[in-house]
């Protein structure tokens, strides 16, 4: 009998064994291919990780790795966005992470690309926007080559052999980008001339080898000071140069929607930033900024207009570590700009409502008047009547 029982109970052991076989998959691996977006919409192979559903928007679901092209777009009028997702090449000659090649009014945005000969590259191609990507390690960052009109903004280029490549390319748009640490910053062949900033204060990009000074900067020199833009311009070649170049790194955060309208808030600071809030409840804008404990530190905030009268209606404090804190200001027709400096520690910077003056005198009268009210109620002997 015992034989019986244990005979079953081992056969009970081994069928458990065999059905965890069937029931446990691998772990995912990361997809490894090139993608096409062709230009009936459909996406080949279609079980690649990218996801649309109108034939417009293409959203990548998971990190690529390529060990020739990461995606090649075939379709004119679409959004790619990388959703944080990595492309990832094998640096295979020629290999490009993004293949734009005769496009039109393709926007990509959100996408870490490295390990490419080209991160994302651009021939004969117009009306295109470049935004929002982190491009590095590869050969030529960003190329472009015979392409005119399109804008390249808001992105992180670091650490590649040529930063931007350009051949006979002209008429682009290019500022509010990080280059950072590329061996050859930008390269242009073929009178390539391009605009490279968005003028005086919004400013251009941020170069690492930049060796200028912010003493006084822009058409408001005696009053606004350092400016977190850069006194002289940085020279490019004999067609381009950066007319205000940025003296920190350019980050961007998400600010939401004002009257329908997407909106971000720029930070130009030489500081690590951090946990950035936009709390429209409670009419608050708060980030953190640290680094190397003791040394100089600054930052630039650029806020829309629209966000500054919607919370503050124009009138804000800013907090340094729950305290008041010096600051300058200034407008354009678009933004708000605030600019202030401080020692490096771990500081949390808050922007809140001020109280107009002209409201301090009766909010004070009416307080007197309730003390008196609250003192009369409290102590009645005290008082004839």
């Amino acid at each position: 009998m015992e034989r019986v029982v244990f005979g079953l109970i081992l056969m009970l052991l081994l069928t458990g064994m065999l059905l965890s076989a069937f029931i446990i998959q691998p772990a995912k691996a990361e997809w490894i291919g090139t993608v096409y977006i062709r230009a009936d919409g459909s996406i080949d192979p279609p079980y690649a990780p990218i996801i649309t559903y109108d034939n417009i928007t293409y959203t990548l679901t998971d990190n690529i790795t390529s060990s020739a092209d990461g995606i090649v777009v075939e379709r004119d009028n679409i959004v790619i966005d990388g959703a944080g997702y990595t492309l990832e090449g094998t640096g295979a000659e020629g290999s490009k992470g993004i293949d734009l090649s005769g496009r039109r009014n393709v926007t990509v945005q959100n996408t870490r690309i490295k390990n490419f000969c080209y991160g994302i590259w651009l021939a004969y191609s117009s009306n295109n926007s470049v935004s929002g990507n982190n491009v590095a390690n590869n050969w030529s960052g960003i190329g472009l080559s015979g392409s005119s009109n399109n804008n390249i903004g808001r992105n992180h280029i670091a650490n590649n052999y040529y930063g931007i490549w350009l051949s006979s390319s002209s008429n682009n748009i290019i500022y509010h980008n990080n280059f950072i640490n590329n061996l050859v910053q930008t390269k242009g062949y073929g009178r390539s001339a391009n605009t490279w900033d968005d003028g005086y204060p919004s400013g251009g990009n941020y170069w690492s080898d930049y060796v200028g000074v912010d003493l006084f900067s822009g058409p408001y020199q005696s009053e606004i000071g350092s400016d977190g833009v850069g006194d002289a311009a940085h020279e490019i070649d004999a067609n381009n140069r950066d007319r205000y170049p940025l003296m920190a790194p350019f980050n961007t955060f998400y600010a939401g929607t004002w009257n329908g309208t997407a909106y971000n808030v720029d930070v130009v600071s030489n500081s690590t930033v951090s946990n950035f809030q936009l709390n429209t409840a409670q009419r608050t804008m708060s980030f953190n900024v640290t680094g190397v404990e003791g040394t100089a530190g600054f930052c630039r905030i650029t806020l829309p207009n629209i966000i500054v009268e919607e919370l503050w209606h124009g009138n804000y404090t800013v907090l340094l570590n729950g305290e008041p804190w010096p600051y300058r200001n200034w407008t354009d027709t678009a933004n708000t700009y605030i600019y202030l400096n401080y020692t490096h520690s771990e500081h949390q910077i808050v922007i809140i409502p001020e109280f107009p003056s002209a409201i301090i005198p009766p909010i004070f009268m009416t307080f007197s008047i309730l003390a008196i009210i609250f003192t009369r109620k409290r102590f009645p002997k005290n008082f004839k009547t």
